[in-house]
């Protein structure tokens, strides 16, 4: 019996089978991690398109009737590639119609609604996002006609 050494052991190291098996385990929880990343990065570029359209449909309701006078009617455009926008406008029904005194000023009810994607993508089967955004706006009455 020498001292220092071990007879070689059946049981020492791992074998080729056991080898494969632990890389191909491997390989299967890196799909799935690289999976979970993407999905977060996907999310994460639909919340940076949104909050762009949010803040995009915010801008427009806060320049209705200060850049140019509300008039009953829909306005659109885009805003770079990505974002296609709406502004209606329409006159909010009141109960004071047949009344003799009517206040000084009417509603108007602005929506501004952001979609968001290109054109391409709005004709996919993928679900459309958009962020429509509503406010009422008071405007000077007309003069009643004598």
């Amino acid at each position: 019996m020498t001292r220092g050494r071990r007879a070689p052991d059946a049981e020492s190291g791992f074998t080729l089978i056991e080898v494969i098996v632990a890389v191909v385990i491997a390989a299967m929880c890196l799909t799935a991690l690289a999976g979970v990343f993407s999905g977060g990065t996907r999310a994460a570029g639909i919340a940076a398109d949104l909050s762009r359209a949010s803040t995009l449909a915010q801008s427009l309701l806060s320049g209705a009737g200060i850049e140019k006078p509300l008039t009953d009617g829909v306005e659109s455009g885009a805003e770079g590639e990505s974002l296609t926008w709406t502004v209606t406008v329409i006159d909010e029904p009141t109960e004071d119609s047949d009344n003799p005194i009517r206040p000084p000023y009417l509603l108007k009810r602005v929506t501004a609604k952001v979609i968001v994607g290109s054109t391409a993508s709005r004709n996919s089967t993928d679900a459309q996002r958009s962020v429509e955004l509503t406010t009422l706006r008071a405007v000077p009455r007309p003069p009643l006609a004598q």
